[in-house]
């Protein structure tokens, strides 16, 4: 599967409002938090459970699958790094640095990128 700086920013939204709700999420959930209308955010969310990415019910909301975790792992440590380092060094707003981290995350090749997160978490 591509990976789109659109597609991890939904799946590595899901993953936080799954842990920050420890509860239901729901495809409103996932639009209000990324600022984007309800059917936009249900088209994509239809297209990963296709993929086999994110199971849907309606008494337990959005869960990843194992497939799902399994993509959003290889990136979840990237990220937060990635952010943590745009904020602190480069000073960039959060909405700026999540930005900056999705696409690089996004476009960068996994080896550049390991290397790039191992060299400025050290």
């Amino acid at each position: 599967m591509e990976i789109t700086a659109a597609k991890l920013r939904y799946l590595l939204t899901i993953s936080e409002l799954m842990q920050a709700q420890r509860g239901k999420v729901r495809c409103i959930d996932v639009a209000v938090q990324l600022g984007v209308a309800r059917p936009s955010a249900c088209r994509m969310l239809a297209a990963f459970s296709k993929e086999g990415l994110l199971s849907r019910s309606k008494t337990e909301g959005l869960r990843l699958t194992e497939a799902g975790y399994e993509l959003v792992s290889r990136y979840e440590a990237d990220y937060r790094a990635l952010c943590r380092y745009f904020e602190e060094q480069l000073k960039l707003s959060a909405f700026d640095a999540r930005e900056c981290a999705m696409a690089l995350l996004a476009l960068a090749p996994e080896s550049s990128r390991r290397a790039l997160c191992a060299k400025i978490s050290t």
